[in-house]
């Protein structure tokens, strides 16, 4: 790989291998790609300098600078396969296309599943106590088949366990 103007691209294999750790390697590959990502945006800032301020003396530098946006494009290409397991929510990409932090995203996604849980656990909680009120006047009308019911009802619970 070419190295214009201390532009570098770190390659797949520059992370040192996988770690005996997989969140380690998990982080190691993040970080990799964060880099080579950012490596990338400046090489293509730097060829928009050189595009702007266009001379025949410019021509060269902005030849090697093509050449090291290709090999940036190359190496992502190289690195998707490490993250074919990774799922972004097309909500944070529309987040992100408006300009606003992802940070405030992921706050508001927690609220919205604080939220979404506490009301799961009232219905959870509002069914438990029906089920016990069922029981307990069914109980007192038909006893008998309720305790065939409760009968018949331990014995699957317990061969589910």
């Amino acid at each position: 790989m070419e190295n214009n103007g201390g532009s570098q691209y770190t390659g797949a294999s520059g992370s040192g291998g996988m770690n005996s750790n997989n969140s380690d390697f998990s982080q190691d590959r993040f970080t990799q790609l964060e880099r080579t990502l950012e490596q990338f945006q400046e090489n293509a800032r730097h060829l928009g300098v050189i595009a702007t301020e266009f001379t025949s003396k410019s021509q060269e530098p902005l030849n090697q600078k093509l050449h090291t946006l290709i090999s940036g494009l190359q190496e992502i290409d190289a690195i998707k396969s490490q993250f074919a397991d990774v799922k972004v929510p097309l909500e944070l990409l529309e987040y992100l296309n408006s300009g606003k932090n992802p940070h405030i995203f992921t706050r508001e996604m927690l609220l919205r599943t604080s939220d979404k849980n506490r009301e799961v656990n009232g219905k959870i909680e509002v069914y438990t106590k029906f089920r016990a009120n069922l029981l307990n006047e069914l109980g007192q009308e038909v006893p008998e088949d309720i305790m065939k019911y409760l009968d018949i009802r331990h014995v699957k619970e317990g061969n589910r366990k």
